[in-house]
């Protein structure tokens, strides 16, 4: 199928009248923000979890000292996929086009591509909490862990933690405070205590007000007191990720903060690429653009999360 003259009469007379193309720009990127770009030259990335040593113990005097080994978690493939669109317009519809709106719409691919970049990207988020589509690598219990969850399963112990408020709480003091415990107390596949910052705080736009409060308030937010905020940035560093939220997240009320460290991958195969031709038979020109890439996370520390209440 392609673009005919019958398919845009009225863009073939010179008569006055409004035309309304692309008179709106798009939102600047927002994955870039949180993801971190590699470039990959294969058809797919493989990953693998490996956990180190356990901690120290008792040696009696005169015994021997004891040994420990790694552990080695199963592979995890990302395969890429392709990603295009096209456009074909006859020959009589470009040429006869009176307002140039035919001309311009190869240009509009770039501004598809972008929007289809972020919902891709955005997916793995969506599906943080149900796993349907994303998954890490393996625990202690051999299996593929979902993004946030409450049953997260150290390699090297077996030990459980969470990364998720076991029960969903809205974007709130408490809400934060007690995410922000959750994060403090992370632990490594050895059962180690590590620094994770709590950075990013991301959100849809329905809590876009509410963020601003609870981060911009000094003193705690809908009291009458002066007690301090402990959530407020002055105070935890945590910034949102985009001020007014991000709208390609499918829950309103499910809310993440997320750490610079966040294991969050968009894996580049193939850039962006446009390209044209013109049909020797129909003389018809065709306009495509394409990318390879998929998006993944191997690594659920550092990002936690509040479900949809």
């Amino acid at each position: 199928m392609g673009t005919f003259t019958f398919n845009h009469p009225e863009l073939l007379e010179r008569d006055e009248k409004d035309i309304f193309f692309k008179s709106f720009s798009m939102i600047p990127l927002m994955y870039t923000m949180l993801f971190k770009t590699k470039t990959s030259t294969k058809a797919y990335e493989d990953g693998m979890r490996v956990a180190a040593l356990g901690t120290f113990h008792t040696k009696p005097e005169g015994t021997p000292v004891g040994f420990d080994d790694p552990v080695s978690g199963a592979r995890v493939r990302t395969v890429h996929s392709t990603y295009a669109l096209g456009f074909r317009v006859t020959m009589e519809m470009s040429e006869d086009d009176q307002h140039d709106i035919i001309v311009k719409m190869p240009k509009d691919m770039g501004d598809s591509a972008r929007d289809h970049q972020e919902r891709l990207a955005w997916s793995l988020m969506n599906d943080s909490f149900a796993g349907n589509t994303y998954t890490g690598l393996t625990g202690g219990t051999g299996t593929a862990e979902v993004l946030v969850s409450a049953t997260h399963s150290n390699l090297k112990t077996g030990t459980t933690q969470s990364n998720m408020l076991s029960a969903a709480t809205a974007l709130s003091v408490p809400g934060l405070e007690s995410m922000m415990l959750l994060a403090s107390i992370t632990t490594s596949d050895e059962d180690r205590y590590i620094n994770m910052s709590q950075s990013k705080l991301v959100f849809h736009p329905a809590l876009q007000h509410t963020a601003f409060t609870l981060l911009g308030t000094e003193f705690r937010p809908g009291t009458g007191d002066n007690d301090r905020s402990t959530v407020a940035t002055s105070r935890t560093g945590i910034v949102p990720l985009v001020p007014t939220g991000v709208p390609y997240l499918t829950s309103e009320n499910a809310w993440f903060l997320v750490s610079n460290d966040a294991d969050l991958t968009w894996n580049n195969r193939k850039s962006l690429t446009f390209g044209q031709a013109k049909d020797s038979d129909s003389f018809d020109l065709k306009f495509y653009g394409h990318y390879r890439a998929s998006v993944m996370f191997r690594e659920w520390r550092g990002v936690w999360g509040s479900n949809t209440l």
